[in-house]
């Protein structure tokens, strides 16, 4: 009998050293944690990082609209190309002797709610409010980007602007080409969706390092890029190769709602003097060299 006590005394001992131990472990993980298990969350997904505020049912806080007109458009109207400022900073027009068609038009002005889905990406942010708007022709007609409309922003650049529609079957952010107007604060696309939520959002940050791809365009040594006016000169380094071009800012792009990690788009011209056309993608730093008068329109 002795000997089970004192065996069950051992197994108690051990057990309790083993316990201190973890315990010990657990703790210095925590003050030290190992950086090669961390988790962090995908890009897309880190564009709503705030929680919803709930209603009492238990929903997530609608957003807001601040101003809303419906409007009921003749014939006439439509064949026209009338042009409609009802809502400020918001011009919608349809495209004259396209349409020959009864029509409506309903139109939002929107502020978002806290942790709202239509929350900007990450590294973005509002630089209007939203703006919804239906057309509803009587008629079925083919669009064929017969709309179009223009929204006004209110800080002094225009740098890391652009329009972007919410596309509600991705929960996501999509930029639409467009022209800036810089004299009159104004960015003014062609589109072919007859409804849809639009907003323009702009860069907070500017991307120097990350992936360059190419496409065809000018052939020369020119690039796109969403972080600077047209006339400026840039140059690229391949990080694996060290290799350099200088390139001239001559287009928009990419699209960082859809390429989170893409600096820069080079000319295919200008992409073969540092990495083979074949590898597609390379890593590089992107750094100003000099800038020419910047144009009015970025785009």
């Amino acid at each position: 009998m002795k000997k089970i006590y004192k065996s069950l005394f051992i197994l108690a001992v051990l057990f309790v050293s083993v316990n201190v131990a973890l315990a010990e472990n657990l703790a210095a993980a925590e003050n030290n944690p190992d950086l090669n298990n961390l988790l962090f969350l995908p890009e897309e997904t880190q564009q709503n990082t705030v929680e919803p505020q709930l209603t009492e049912q238990g929903l997530p806080e609608p957003d807001i609209v601040v101003n809303e007109k419906l409007i009921e458009l003749s014939r006439a109207e439509v064949w026209a190309g009338k042009k409609f400022k009802d809502i400020d900073n918001f011009v919608f027009q349809i495209d004259s002797k396209m349409l020959d068609t009864l029509a409506t038009l309903r139109i939002k002005e929107i502020i978002l709610a806290p942790g709202s889905k239509m929350a900007p990406p990450q590294g973005m942010q509002l630089g209007s409010n939203i703006y919804e708007f239906d057309f509803k022709p009587q008629a079925d007609v083919k669009m064929d980007k017969a709309l179009w409309f223009s929204i006004k922003y209110g800080s002094i650049d225009y740098f890391r602007k652009n329009i972007y529609y919410f596309d509600q079957n991705k929960n996501q952010w999509v930029g639409i080409e467009g022209k800036i107007n810089h004299g009159s604060k104004k960015i003014t696309v062609n589109f072919s969706l007859p409804y849809a939520k639009v907003a323009i959002l702009e860069g907070i940050d500017i991307m120097t390092e990350g992936v360059a791809s190419w496409y065809k365009y000018k052939n020369c040594d020119c690039a796109a890029s969403p972080d600077y006016p047209k006339g400026t000169k840039l140059k690229v380094t391949n990080l694996k190769n060290n290799k350099s071009v200088v390139v001239k800012v001559n287009d928009w792009g990419p699209d960082r709602s859809v390429h989170p990690n893409r600096v820069i788009d080079l000319d295919i011209v200008a992409f073969k003097k540092i990495a083979s056309k074949s590898q597609g993608l390379c890593q590089v730093k992107v750094e100003v060299v000099g800038a020419e008068k910047v144009a009015i329109n970025q785009k």
